[in-house]
């Protein structure tokens, strides 16, 4: 799971709708953090592996959707009732993901991007 928290508008559509994707499947992990929840422990450390790699920025999960979503034709998976962050450690609630890994990952990536490579040229085109 990851979140680019790239400019949607410097994105291709594959990228937009595969970070929506992952989001809806963060929160579902997020989910199943709770201690009444069966393996919660594995889902913490997954969590908590994300957070330290950069990859997540919980507080900005259901901000993010909106964001993209404004990019996506016929959406209609709504982001409610975002889980509570208050039991996980305090290196996963206040996870940023790292942004300049984000761009230099997708710009080293040229064949995911739909048409090929054009999140890179985009995002070349605006620095």
């Amino acid at each position: 799971m990851r979140m680019w928290m790239i400019d949607p508008k410097l994105m291709c559509i594959q990228h937009i709708v595969g970070e929506h994707r992952e989001l809806h499947a963060l929160k579902g992990s997020l989910e199943r953090t709770k201690p009444e929840c069966n393996n919660y422990e594995r889902h913490i450390k997954n969590i908590i592996t994300l957070a330290k790699e950069g990859f997540i920025d919980l507080k900005s999960l259901k901000s993010r959707h909106e964001e993209l979503v404004k990019h996506i034709e016929n959406h209609n998976s709504p982001m409610e009732n975002v889980p509570t962050l208050k039991h996980l450690p305090k290196e996963a609630r206040n996870a940023k993901v790292d942004k300049e890994k984000a761009v230099k990952d997708i710009i080293d990536r040229p064949e995911a991007c739909r048409p090929v490579g054009c999140c890179g040229d985009k995002i070349k085109d605006e620095t």
